[in-house]
């Protein structure tokens, strides 16, 4: 019998800590249009991150022989997708890409050949690696 007498105080003990645990739940908790309205904030927040390069760009790399190239890029930005025009000494051919973020990468098809360039957009520049691993730089005009 001394067993049952001891277990109405062991309930009411364990239900006043739940109580006080469901208080304090209770007490911190947001309505629910709060949390949604945060969420979407940061959504927001997030997308003005994402970077924007249409416009022209001066653009300078290196060939896989070493040597210095300068050309111009118009750029035209649909969302993620890239396409315009790349003109380099030798003439102008089709651009295509994707912007990820700040995460770039450009194709150029000039005379049967594809050129690739990736690397990260910083505001009005933009830098990385060639296909062929040599570095380039490009400046929004």
């Amino acid at each position: 019998m001394k067993l049952f007498s001891s277990v109405p105080v062991v309930m009411c003990a364990l239900l006043l800590s739940v109580g006080d645990v469901c208080g304090a739940l209770k007490a911190n908790a947001q309505p629910t249009g709060v949390a949604v309205s945060n969420v979407a904030a940061q959504d927001t927040t997030q997308s003005n991150s994402a970077a924007t390069v249409s416009g022209n760009w001066q653009i300078s790399w290196t060939n896989k022989d070493g040597d210095s190239k300068e050309g111009s890029m118009q750029i035209k930005q649909d969302g993620s997708s890239l396409s315009g025009t790349f003109q380099a000494p030798r003439g102008s051919a089709k651009l295509t890409g994707n912007l990820q973020g700040n995460q770039i990468s450009i194709d150029v098809k000039a005379m049967m050949k594809k050129f690739s360039f990736t690397g990260t957009v910083d505001g009005d520049k933009m830098s990385g690696t060639t296909d062929q691993g040599k570095p380039w730089t490009a400046t929004r005009q």
